[in-house]
């Protein structure tokens, strides 16, 4: 049984607790928030304590596993915080802000020879993994081209409005687009090129669009924004990758949200079954817990068993910062970037 501290009680930290709360081999034991009320009204829920100090939970000697759902700004910290006093962790996405943090964060856990992953929660989503294992298996033949999309409105609703502060958040550029660049490299490898054009305000880039090429020859083209003012537009994500005997199209918005297109065949309709529907209401805009139990059961089955979690370690996840980054000096210079 693993003993699972949550610091952060806000919407992850609540996708998060639900999903401990369903996993035979965890056990959350407690919750940490700067916000005690708010720890508390989420504890409650789970019957377990409630702090407000984080340093509190990582040096409990009960705790196993520290989840760190804390704005990104404060990743950092606490990480290195959490392996110098030896738990195993899961750091909510992106992992810092600066490669440079990123790489200190690593070394970090290295040294504590603990177990450290990063949530880039979309490996882990039915319809990439299912784009994943086509891709793999070559069914389709090669990949020639891949589009995607990511697009939500303004993030008002963060604590103390953190999001909206660049300097914190990094904007849509690394806290949200960094989705799809986290599962271009996961899916193709690194590029070896890239072009990125972005639409920038007070708030940083709130709107960015990257074409890349890869070695093998596959041209992506990804769009990712959270500069929509509409409040009636929905949270929407797509992909639609053509491959040389066929096209696999995901729509977030649509009631069949995969679909695979082939000469002369039925438009077929594959079933993605979730690993977990949400048990009670906690908050934001996906009602299935489905990839984010997928990621949790997978980096505590690597806790319980002593294996390192390969499908989502965190130098990968520092090395889609560092092409992200590249991406915002792309854009901000017009430079096409060459690897």
């Amino acid at each position: 049984m693993i003993n699972v501290a949550i610091l952060g009680a806000g919407f992850m930290g609540r996708m998060h607790a639900e999903c401990y709360h369903n996993l035979p081999n965890a056990k959350l034991m407690a919750i940490g928030d700067v916000d005690l009320n708010k720890a508390e009204e989420l504890t409650k829920r789970y019957g377990v304590r409630a702090f407000s100090r984080p340093e509190e939970l990582i040096e409990d000697q009960n705790i196993d596993l520290i989840d760190i759902c804390l704005p990104t700004f404060l990743h950092k910290e606490y990480v290195i915080k959490a392996a110098q006093a030896g738990k195993q962790i899961i750091c909510e996405k992106p992992i810092a802000l600066t490669v440079e943090d990123a790489e200190e964060m690593v070394r970090a856990a290295e040294r504590a020879k603990v177990k450290f992953m990063v949530a880039q929660v979309i490996r882990f989503w039915p319809e990439y993994v299912r784009l994943k294992e086509i891709y793999e298996s070559k069914r389709l033949g090669r990949l020639l081209s891949i589009s995607l999309t990511r697009l939500s409105t303004l993030p008002t609703w963060s604590w103390n409005n953190w999001l909206l502060d660049s300097e914190k958040s990094g904007s849509a550029l690394i806290d949200l687009h960094i989705h799809d660049t986290d599962y271009l490299l996961y899916l193709l490898g690194r590029p070896s090129l890239i072009f990125s054009q972005g639409s920038r305000t007070e708030i940083g880039y709130g709107h960015i669009f990257t074409t890349f090429t890869f070695p093998q020859g596959t041209v992506a083209f990804v769009e990712g924004g959270w500069d929509i003012k509409a409040d009636n537009f929905p949270f929407l994500m797509t992909f639609r990758a053509i491959f040389e005997e066929g096209v696999v199209e995901f729509n977030s918005s649509r009631d069949k949200t995969l679909s695979i297109y082939q000469r002369g065949k039925e438009v077929e309709y594959p079933a993605l079954q979730e690993e977990l529907s949400a048990s009670r209401d906690v908050g934001g805009n996906i009602s299935q817990l489905g990839a984010y139990f997928s990621e949790i059961k997978y980096f505590v089955d690597c806790v319980e068993n002593d294996r390192p979690p390969a499908m989502a370690e965190a130098r990968s996840a520092k090395d889609s910062l560092e092409v992200v980054l590249m991406e915002k000096r792309s854009a901000e210079t017009g430079e096409v970037i060459r690897f």
